[in-house]
């Protein structure tokens, strides 16, 4: 499955509190939580199971 793409490639630990971002690994959105972690909320995600990301992971945010 491909990204979206209207995306800019940013690290983890560059996304803002809150802020929406894609990850290419899962082909998913997530919402971040704190500085490890996000909440899926595309898919299966409902925006309250948090899942673990390392700062220096590639995600993508929308321009």
């Amino acid at each position: 499955m491909n990204s979206p793409s209207s995306l800019q490639r940013i690290k983890f630990s560059d996304v803002a509190l809150g802020q929406r971002f894609f990850d290419p690994i899962s082909a998913e959105y997530f919402v971040k939580k704190d500085d490890s972690t996000a909440a899926m909320v595309t898919g299966i995600g409902d925006g309250t199971v948090p899942d673990e990301f390392e700062a220096d992971d590639i995600v993508g945010i929308d321009q």
